[in-house]
């Protein structure tokens, strides 16, 4: 039995697809009650990721039969679950708070901190052999170079986002009694055939959201000369970005599990892309000039800082130069689903104009994820 929290969200979907696909077991999904009841949410978000990710009704059967909804919070503890009522031989910590500002850093705690504590316990009242718990490979923060899969022992975040997850790591790894693993993806984006992003836009779609909407304030000003400038962005072009298709980290953390090996692993693309490639990819398909690249604020416009102010918990991701370290991952799973495929410009435009298409009137970044 796998019981995961965060079902509802984008990688939580897709790694309960994975599952079921992958194994036999049931999963038990820790689900907290929203305008309906937890069972109606997490059926209505496991079938709607089904389709979108070209399953048909195939998965329909295993949804209803194989996935059971138990309402939860990991703000309270044991999730607010009782023990006695489950079962589990493996969990899985999908949720999470992707709010970053100072103003939000009480919350930050309670749910990644304290939530990611909850979960352990609960983990450990259940008798689950092993805890897999996923942050993200960004927990890097402003550390350049090559980084390595082991813990942090030395933070340089850039917001309060990722300090929650590096504490959250923090009380996963000194955890007893569990086999432990760290699953830190880079950028997760879209499913990698159909390209579909559900239960949450983050990261790529965050900044994509914000041009949208730029785009649409500047068409209502009806001046030309504003509608064609090029905005003055705060980035380096040649950053390198790590993108990974949510189905393939799914289908990775899976391949880890099934390994029994433990520890920190990058769940990440073995190229990338650079950020000026794909944040000029971005602007075309929103229908703006491509920007001019900049380090410096000082010669921004109101239009180039409001935007600078909407895209701060972006900053990390368009700056540096980090190369994630896998070796911990390719010695457990040779062949990763991630390392083959291929990403390239025309790849990645397929992606931009999904979101553009479909998912425009979506919130970007998602408040909370469980």
């Amino acid at each position: 039995m796998h019981v995961v929290t965060g079902a509802t969200g984008l990688v939580g979907a897709a790694l309960v697809l994975e599952l079921l696909r992958r194994t036999d077991a049931d999963v038990t999904c820790l689900v907290r009650p929203g305008r309906s009841d937890a069972s109606t949410r997490l059926t209505a978000a496991l079938t709607h990721a089904a389709r979108a990710f070209g399953h048909g009704e195939s998965f329909a059967a295993d949804i209803r039969h194989r996935c059971a909804a138990v309402a939860a919070d990991v703000d309270l503890p044991l999730c607010g679950v009782d023990p006695s009522r489950l079962r589990g031989t493996e969990f899985w910590h999908c949720a999470a708070d992707q709010r970053y500002e100072e103003r939000h850093w009480e919350g930050l705690q309670r749910t990644n901190v304290l939530g990611t504590r909850h979960a352990v316990d609960l983990a450990t009242e259940l008798g689950c052999r092993s805890f897999n718990h996923f942050s993200t490979a960004y927990v890097a923060g402003r550390r350049n170079g090559t980084v390595r899969e082991r813990a942090v022992t030395d933070p340089l975040h850039n917001n309060r986002y990722e300090e929650s997850k590096i504490a959250a790591e923090w009380v996963v790894l000194a955890a007893d009694g569990l086999v432990k693993r760290i699953l830190r993806p880079g950028i997760v984006i879209g499913h990698s055939v159909t390209r579909a992003v559900v239960g949450g836009h983050s990261g790529m779609y965050g900044i994509h959201r914000q041009l949208v909407q730029l785009e649409r304030m500047l068409s209502m000003l009806g001046d030309p000369a504003v509608r064609t400038r090029p905005l003055r962005l705060r980035a380096d072009r040649a950053t390198p970005v790590d993108l990974a298709p949510v189905d393939l980290v799914a289908a990775d953390a899976v391949s880890l599990s099934r390994s029994g090996q433990a520890g920190v692993f990058h769940l990440t693309h073995p190229t990338g892309i650079r950020l000026g490639d794909g944040l000029d990819l971005m602007f075309d398909v929103a229908g703006l000039p491509r920007p001019h690249y900049t380090y410096s604020d000082t010669a921004f416009t109101a239009a180039d800082r409001e935007f600078d102010r909407k895209i701060d918990f972006f900053r990390s991701y368009l700056t540096g130069h980090k190369t994630f370290d896998r070796s911990r991952l390719l010695a457990a799973v040779p062949a990763p689903a991630v390392s083959g495929w291929q990403l390239d410009r025309a790849v990645l435009r397929e992606f931009q104009l999904w979101y553009q298409c479909h998912a425009t009137s979506r919130q970007s970044v998602p408040s909370l994820s469980r």
